[in-house]
């Protein structure tokens, strides 16, 4: 019970502190914006019809579905009925998102414990060794993961981004616990906010069910890491099992393997994994039936919306990752530039260098990437003609000389290999290996029985980390949810972000000679220091707070109080956003 007590009052204190900026914020823009801005227009108008009951008018410049306005509509309806509103103003309307912004902490706490408890590989009651995560830890993370600045900026306006990640996130909870009939009904309301939340809640999560549902009843079969490609799909086919390494020990070609792995098991396995795909395979089914009733993806504007591939969204994306995330990601830049004789003894990585793709990998990535750079660079007629977004300044320098977009594309490599490799944890980190259940792998070939052991230093399935399945099923839904928009906006980026931010694990103690170092009691209010900001605590929470409370305070105070006119829109004020 005092844990359990100790749980809810840390997980409240990072609750006021979200739900307290939020409110603040919503406040301020209250009193400064009190009309609609930009796409408000739109939706404003769009909630009014409903509120009104004509559900059969829709707005030509609305493209994303009603769901933002079925909630207002029950939210508004609720509180006109108990006589607390006389009219709809636009802060009424707004305040939809404000509601949700003191819900998602929730929401956040409960995924990323579900993913702690399965990286660190035992729930908390079973394990002598103590989670990767302390308390302080987690609730931080989430509380972080609140003041994310392309999210928090919309706890403020009626848009439909802040919904649209509430309601995915409810989806995988239901995911997690494996409430399948629960999970339709969140994923088909979370189809409601957004059409490209289909590739999350169907593909990505029934990709997850997949890796999931093979592993079960499974003994830990691990291949040794020189086994070839030939080896692996003829082991995965004859046993029904995959090769799926951990990211911190996984190479490029490991991926390859994985790919061609989880095909040939699933294939084996597919009438033991199709009862288990049934709530996906609805999802799909559901969105296929708007599609064809609709005409189409988008409901509105559809001639400024039109669905194409779109390659370079997916490096697009990598640079904005490790603008938001540097505070986590430097620990891997530094020790891959700098010589580990020249870093401080706590921030060595050790094995980072080792990580980095050999030149026989990363020359045809990046020259992948720059023939994306060069066929499929779409600039959308949007993305330049209105100068109150950020992305416009970004193109603006990118277009300014025309081989500057192809001198960035080092960048994107560097960036991405960052953003992957961090989802292994810090690899200076030594934890106990539990006792494996590895076994040898036996596969025929040529009409003979061939064993192959397992890799001494090999994990079991069941063993901590974060694997290369959970690096693949997030690019694979990142990369669909991206590719088909012609326009690029930070703010479809957030769902990306916020998996990957779940996923991210903290530094793990080095032992339990460590662990019961960070037992001990603290005496000394410099040691008290060292031990909250350092030495018991990830110190890159502490700079990942301070990174997103500046930036959403310098994007806050530019759009409240730093606007422009437009010399053909004289007397009405332009401001700066996402």
């Amino acid at each position: 019970m005092k844990s359990l007590r100790l749980i809810a009052e840390s997980t409240y204190t990072a609750w006021v502190f979200v739900v307290g900026l939020s409110i603040l914020w919503h406040y301020r823009i209250e009193q400064e914006v009190p009309k609609p801005y930009l796409d408000e227009f739109f939706h404003v108008q769009q909630a009014e019809l409903y509120l009104q009951g004509r559900f059969d008018e829709w707005h030509p410049k609305v493209t994303t579905p009603p769901g933002l306005y079925l909630v207002s509509l029950l939210y508004l309806g609720f509180l006109s009925v108990t006589r607390l509103i006389n009219y709809v103003h636009v802060a009424d309307l707004r305040r939809t998102n404000l509601w949700v912004a003191g819900l998602i902490p929730f929401h956040f706490w409960f995924v990323l414990n579900e993913i702690v408890v399965n990286y660190d590989g035992y729930r908390a009651d079973h394990i002598a060794f103590p989670m990767m995560w302390s308390l302080a830890e987690l609730n931080h993370a989430v509380f972080n993961i609140c003041l994310f600045p392309p999210l928090f900026f919309f706890y403020g306006l009626y848009y439909t981004d802040v919904w649209s990640a509430f309601a995915v996130l409810t989806t995988i909870q239901f995911y997690q616990r494996k409430w399948s009939k629960f999970l339709v009904a969140a994923g088909i309301a979370s189809l409601s906010f957004r059409q490209t939340n289909i590739f999350w809640v169907a593909i990505y999560l029934a990709g997850s069910e997949v890796v999931r549902e093979l592993k079960r009843g499974r003994l830990g079969i691990e291949y040794p890491s020189t086994v070839s490609v030939i080896d692996v799909v003829a082991g995965s086919w004859q046993h029904s099992c995959f090769y799926d390494p951990l990211i911190s020990h996984a190479s490029f070609e490991d991926y390859v393997k994985f790919a061609l792995s989880l095909v040939a098991a699933s294939m084996t396995g597919f009438f033991q994994l199709f009862p288990y795909l049934k709530s996906y395979l609805i999802l799909l089914a559901a969105f296929g039936l708007f599609i064809l009733r609709n005409g189409g993806v988008v409901l509105g504007d559809k001639e400024n919306h039109v669905a194409s591939l779109h390659l370079a969204q997916v490096l697009y994306i990598w640079p904005y990752f490790m603008f938001f995330s540097f505070p986590l990601l430097y620990p891997y830049i530094l020790n891959a530039v700098i010589p580990q004789s020249h870093i401080p003894t706590p921030l060595r990585t050790g094995s980072t260098r080792q990580q980095l793709p050999r030149l026989i990998i990363a020359l045809p990535i990046i020259g992948v990437m720059l023939l994306i750079v060069h066929f499929n660079t779409i600039v959308h007629p949007f993305t330049l003609a209105d100068n109150r977004h950020y992305t416009f300044y970004v193109f603006r320098l990118l277009l300014r000389h025309p081989s500057i977009k192809y001198l960035v594309v080092p960048i994107y490599f560097i960036c991405a290999w960052a953003a992957i490799t961090a989802l292994g944890g810090l690899p200076n980190v030594q934890v106990p290996l539990e006792s494996t259940t590895s076994q040898p792998l036996t596969i025929v070939r040529r009409g003979k029985r061939i064993r192959i052991p397992p890799h001494p230093s090999s994990w079991s399935v069941n063993g901590r980390g974060h694997r290369v399945s959970t690096a693949v099923m997030w690019l694979l839904a990142t990369s669909l949810s991206l590719v088909t928009a012609p326009l690029v906006e930070p703010r479809y980026f957030i769902i990306p972000w916020l998996i990957w931010r779940l996923h991210m694990p903290s530094p793990w103690p080095t032992g339990e000679e460590a662990a019961m170092k960070r037992r001990k009691k603290i005496r000394g209010f410099n040691a008290w220091c060292k031990a909250v900001f350092y030495a018991r605590h990830d110190h890159r929470l502490w700079l990942e707070t301070v990174w997103f409370l500046t930036v959403n305070w310098a994007v806050g105070y530019v759009f409240l109080y730093r606007g422009f006119e437009w010399t053909q829109e004289k007397g009405r004020v332009q401001r700066f956003m996402w």
